[in-house]
């Protein structure tokens, strides 16, 4: 019998050994590309667009949701493309631009992008398009809805509880998906006392400071000594018009304290953050549903700022013991 050389068989061997490792590397990424089809998008191939009606550096709306993208790009290294001051002739063309161009991901920051998207969703299957508080009929289109009323009731409890003349203001955008809050506000009020009235003022559009400053100078005229300004790019000059006056507000969408920290009350904040946060990591995962979302007080996408300096510690527990009963029973005041 022949006796066997040592390198013949070491050889053999080896080439065995790296046959076999070829072979589970190949299925090993054969598995890996299995996955990332069923989880979804890879940071690479993922291409996101946001739209902005307004400025980047607003302090309110648009710039939140700028920041809050920028935060998630960093973690998931998805590629992004902003697009800001986009007047409404406008949008339909920027959400065809990015479709066309294989964004996977175009975001309508505002109720003001459902209605193109609407209209150009069903033409790009694979693009899918999110906005906020308006419709979504197409299987790619997500609108995300707040559950406003029950922030605009407890703003309103607040406002109330600070008034010393028995006039509270609210400076809003005349658009139906305002009008929950606005009965929330209402109700609120009357919850702390039936005396006190309530002066709402409309402007036609969010950005429209001019507007917004005449109806703050004509509620101050009038008597109103807590105005509560949910404009977005406006509430800024809102702010900074009543200090003037020496008349407290309430901010809205983030914490506008710092604007006059003598005379803004609190905020009612949206977590931006906390609402792109979702829909990234759903996107990520290929999990982003259709149709309408809702977020409020009880998923922690609502929530208040820390009081300023000038509401009394009574009022503060008062306000908490309310929001902690509402919160027990949320569905209650669901709007």
């Amino acid at each position: 019998m022949p006796k066997i050389q040592p390198f013949p068989a070491l050889f053999a061997g080896l080439v065995i050994g790296m046959l076999l490792l070829i072979t589970s590397q190949f299925l090993i990424s054969m598995n890996h590309l299995r996955v990332l089809n069923e989880r979804g998008y890879s940071a690479e191939k993922l291409r996101v667009a946001l739209l902005l009606e307004g400025p980047t550096y607003d302090q309110g709306w648009n710039s939140s949701a700028l920041e809050s993208m920028t935060e998630l790009q960093k973690k998931f290294g998805f590629t992004l493309e902003v697009a800001n001051n986009l007047k409404p002739e406008q949008i339909k063309s920027a959400a065809i631009k990015f479709a066309s161009n294989d964004y996977q991901l175009v975001l309508g920051h505002g109720v003001i992008f459902s209605e193109p998207f609407n209209q150009v969703a069903r033409s790009y299957p694979k693009t899918h398009f999110v906005s906020f508080n308006g419709d979504a009929p197409n299987p790619n289109q997500t609108t995300i809805r707040y559950d406003m009323k029950p922030a605009g009731y407890m703003v309103g409890f607040l406002a109330a509880k600070m008034s010393k003349t028995g006039k509270v203001g609210y400076i809003m955008v005349d658009k139906p998906p305002e009008y929950p809050q606005v009965q929330g506000f209402r109700e609120g009020v009357k919850r702390v006392s039936a005396n006190t009235s309530v002066v709402v003022g409309k402007v036609p559009d969010f950005n429209d400071s001019p507007s917004a400053i005449k109806m703050t100078q004509k509620m101050i005229a009038q008597g109103v000594d807590v105005i509560y300004t949910t404009g977005d790019s406006f509430n800024l000059d809102v702010i900074t018009e009543a200090q003037r006056a020496k008349v407290y507000t309430i901010g809205y969408i983030a914490d506008q304290r710092y604007i006059a920290p003598d005379y803004v009350l609190a905020a009612m904040m949206q977590d931006v953050r906390q609402c792109y946060r979702m829909i990234m990591e759903a996107a990520m995962q290929n999990k982003l549903p259709s149709g309408t979302v809702m977020y409020g007080l009880g998923e922690g996408v609502n929530q208040f700022s820390p009081f300023g300096p000038m509401v009394p510690q009574k009022i503060r527990e008062e306000f908490n013991r309310e929001l902690e009963k509402f919160l027990q029973r949320p569905v209650s005041y669901g709007g």
